[in-house]
């Protein structure tokens, strides 16, 4: 009778170190603390993190602030001709092949170097900046010097282009004064 009351008693005991020891081997921990709360309400306090930054969204009844454009304005400078860009903008169309280059002879938007004749660097302009939506007002005639200079103008007001093409070396020398009407478009 003995040994029916201690396999009694070591029956749930033996049964216990094995399930803590089964839970431990897991990485778990046996308290009842731990098995106190259910799966769901555990799984549910867990936030995932995001794996990229989200859109900000717009919240209904508000206006969405649009961002700011951070480029400073251009700056300008006064010359004989009228008010100039003191650079191009990005989108100015630069004859193939040409080096940026200074001038001696007063301020420009940007002056090229050009590995072209006068007549073919001031045509392939003329054509540039017509396909650029400018409408050509004068394309001179060969001066003396060889140099011949494009007047060109936009529907925006105030918006001209003029730029000269002058013989230097086997090359011309291209300079472009952009008037600061066109900053706009």
């Amino acid at each position: 009778m003995a040994a029916m009351r201690a396999s009694r008693f070591l029956a749930p005991l033996t049964l216990a170190v094995a399930v803590a020891m089964s839970v431990a081997a897991c990485g778990g921990d046996p308290s009842p603390a731990a098995t106190s709360a259910p799966a769901a309400s555990v799984a549910a306090t867990k936030t995932p993190r995001p794996t990229s930054p989200a859109a900000p969204t717009a919240v209904p009844g508000t206006k969405t602030p649009k961002p700011k454009p951070s480029a400073t304005p251009p700056t300008t400078t006064d010359t004989s001709w009228g008010t100039i860009l003191d650079q191009v903008p990005d989108t100015f169309p630069v004859y193939p092949g040409a080096e940026p280059t200074d001038l001696v002879d007063g301020p420009a938007s940007g002056a090229w170097l050009a590995p072209a004749s006068v007549a073919k660097a001031a045509a392939w302009y003329r054509a540039a900046l017509e396909d650029a939506g400018f409408r050509t007002v004068n394309l001179s005639s060969p001066l003396e010097d060889g140099s011949q200079v494009l007047d060109s103008v936009s529907g925006a007001p105030g918006c001209a282009i003029q730029a000269a093409f002058r013989p230097s070396d086997g090359s011309t020398m291209i300079s472009v004064l952009f008037g600061a009407g066109c900053a706009g478009g």
